[in-house]
């Protein structure tokens, strides 16, 4: 379990480059939301599951302090070896159910579907827990994935270059329609300039929300809930990802 997040956090950044790409886009998105949802100026955010921080970065290079907060010190690592020349940035270990901050933050952010780690019980205690990390009027923003228009598929093959070496990467997903879980494979496959070749497996168990699920648990924690589709300010009727907003 979380190979990508820790033997392979040094490919990351590679193995997501086309994510890498539309984060300017993603953080547009975001700052329409600080801008018109939150009750407050937004000055300092908490990125929680920041991984090697493509968008705390991103979000620190727009001028906004920014804590990092992730499970796996290996992504840690690689996002304060990307950090080192940023300032208003810091990065800690921690577990995002268990942190214990006290209205220090203007907005709490969740990017990349981390929130589909997080069953019904542990989405509660994350909430109750971003409640009390942000100001009144703060906002919690989270992405995660339609699963009305997701379906078993695979194996889809690509390739990415880091470095002199080339990494084979191979996915695919299985649905379990009932429980509402989504198994998440991957082969990684690193090839050497010297035709060593090095292979890790990842399987992830996701927990997967229609739009109305996330709204009823996010309600009982947040005094307004929003759901936006894909990177407008709409619910939308056939978007593949969504946006949870919930206002403190």
């Amino acid at each position: 379990m979380h190979e990508l997040y820790t033997v392979l956090a040094g490919y990351y950044d590679a193995i997501y480059s086309r994510r890498v790409q539309d984060i300017e886009k993603e953080i547009n998105f975001v700052e329409s939301i600080f801008m018109e949802d939150a009750k407050r100026e937004v000055k300092k955010v908490l990125d929680l599951a920041c991984g090697t921080g493509i968008p705390t970065l991103e979000m620190v290079g727009r001028g906004y302090e920014v804590l990092g907060v992730d499970l796996h010190e290996e992504m840690l690592e690689v996002a304060r070896r990307k950090a080192k020349n940023c300032q208003n940035v810091s990065f800690m270990q921690g577990d995002a159910l268990e942190i214990a901050f006290r209205e220090e933050f203007d907005a709490a952010t969740m990017f990349f579907s981390s929130i589909m780690y997080f069953d019904e019980e542990a989405i509660k205690r994350l909430f109750s827990s971003v409640v009390g990390a942000i100001r009144e009027g703060g906002v919690f923003i989270a992405d995660f994935p339609n699963p009305l228009v997701m379906k078993s598929s695979g194996p889809f093959v690509w390739d990415e270059k880091r470095g002199d070496e080339t990494l084979i990467i191979t996915d695919w997903r299985e649905l379990e329609n009932a429980s509402q879980r989504l198994h998440f494979k991957r082969l990684v496959q690193i090839l050497k300039p010297s035709g060593e070749v090095r292979a890790f497996y990842v399987h992830d168990i996701l927990n997967l929300y229609t739009p109305r699920e996330m709204r009823l648990l996010a309600r009982e924690y947040f005094s307004d809930v929003k759901i936006y589709g894909d990177l407008k300010r709409e619910l939308g009727g056939n978007a593949r990802r969504f946006w949870l907003v919930g206002v403190k």
